[in-house]
């Protein structure tokens, strides 16, 4: 039995806009080369960063706030996509409406979720799926909700709506005539000018050969290591525990574009490992992290994005945020026990419209003719598997095996 996990599925305004044809969307192109490595698992779960808040809010027409069309959700439905995480820094990109109607479009084409809520009274601080008999428990926390952004701050009176990870509503920085000007703004304008006047700043920057986004550190802030969400976390953690046969735990944090993990995801990493979970398969960075399995406990930071537009603006190319994997975990029916781990190296293919095409490497190998092209690729499929694993490959493969029984190397930076 095997389940898959995938990284960020999104929608930018150029996806947006190269799914729209014939008067309707349609988005099959994105997942067509990889639905067949889905078909072969029981149970393929994704981050999803996006909302389908419906057309009469508008798509992503507004810089930096997302909303796809349901027709995302139909094509990975289509795909075999079972199963996404909703936690994360842009669920409330079209407010508590949008997010409510993002959980009943996922309901609507048969796709299980964790992470947002409806309402108090439906939240589910867990999922345990079921499959072939085994019991897997998925979490999902997300450390933002991009509130400066959006202008919706959480608290104890409405918080039940996302899995949170830490307080929000407060600006830290290291000069206070900084956060003085912040707050003076924030009263100021409304959360719909601020984005407008950050992108006019963003396009002449641009202009001028500054890049809109550089790779970002994460760093530990006031309350992160110990407040009321990390006490629910650990509670959730141990409940699911004491159901499932395995734990995974999908948080979103991290650096975006940071090829490195910061300072608050190596806190969150050994917080969540200490909880005792089996494993944890992180987003929102856009580009791949590291891994390290201790003890067949697989800690993975960042897997990267699934079908992000690279031709956006924002894109810190350098990074490689093509490229990005896919974890399959493999048990044994009969007792339960994971037996292996394995990984796929995904790239990202956009054609000159916007419509981007997600390729297992090896399949794309095999469809290239240019010899250049086939040496770039394994130069970059080679810089990939260092990134993930530290270690060096000679081999294109379908899959990387991370662990198998019988294999007991152990890594570790703790």
């Amino acid at each position: 039995m095997r389940i898959t996990f995938l990284g960020d599925i999104t929608c930018d305004r150029n996806l947006l806009k190269a799914g729209y044809k014939n008067n309707k969307y349609n988005y099959k192109q994105v997942f067509s080369k990889v639905k067949n490595i889905f078909d072969k698992s029981e149970l393929v779960i994704g981050n999803f960063e996006t909302v389908c808040a419906g057309s009469k809010n508008n798509f992503q027409e507004q810089f930096m706030i997302c909303n796809a069309p349901d027709e995302i959700v139909e094509a990975m439905k289509w795909a075999g996509i079972t199963m996404v995480t909703t936690a994360n820094n842009h669920c409330l990109d079209k407010g508590i409406k949008g997010l409510q109607r993002t959980i009943q479009c996922l309901i609507k084409y048969g796709i299980d979720y964790i992470g947002t809520n409806l309402d108090k009274n439906s939240r589910k601080h867990f999922s345990v799926k079921v499959v072939n008999g085994i019991k897997i428990a998925i979490l999902s926390y997300t450390y933002s909700t991009n509130e400066t952004s959006t202008g919706i701050i959480l608290d104890e009176n409405n918080d039940w709506y996302v899995h949170l990870l830490r307080e929000q509503g407060k600006i830290y920085n290291e000069s206070s005539k900084k956060i003085k000007i912040k707050q003076y703004l924030s009263k100021c304008m409304t959360a719909k000018r601020k984005r407008t006047l950050k992108r006019i700043f963003s396009r002449i920057k641009l202009r001028l050969g500054i890049p809109y986004m550089k790779p970002r550190n994460d760093q530990i802030m006031p309350g992160d290591t110990n407040n009321k969400y990390l006490d629910q976390v650990k509670k959730d953690i141990a409940d699911a525990k004491e159901i499932a046969d395995y734990t995974i735990v999908c948080p979103h944090f991290g650096g975006q574009f940071n090829t490195e993990p910061g300072e608050y995801s190596k806190f969150l990493m050994q917080f969540l490992r200490n909880e005792g979970v089996d494993a944890v398969i992180g987003n929102h960075p856009h580009v791949i992290q590291k891994y390290v399995c201790i003890n067949e406990q697989i800690l993975a930071y960042s897997i990267g994005s699934f079908n992000q537009s690279i031709s956006s603006d924002y894109m810190v190319l350098e990074s490689m945020p093509e490229y990005s994997i896919l974890i399959h975990f493999y048990f044994e029916e009969s007792t339960k026990i994971l037996k292996k781990a394995t990984f796929s190296i995904l790239k990202i293919i956009e054609n000159d419209d916007g419509m981007i095409t997600v390729w297992p490497v090896n399949e794309l190998y095999s469809q290239l003719n240019n010899s250049l092209d086939k040496k770039n690729l394994i130069m970059d499929i080679k810089n990939i598997y260092k990134r993930f694993t530290g270690n060096n490959t000679e081999m294109l493969r379908e899959e990387y095996v991370i662990f198998s029984i019988g294999d007991k190397s152990v890594q570790s930076i703790f």
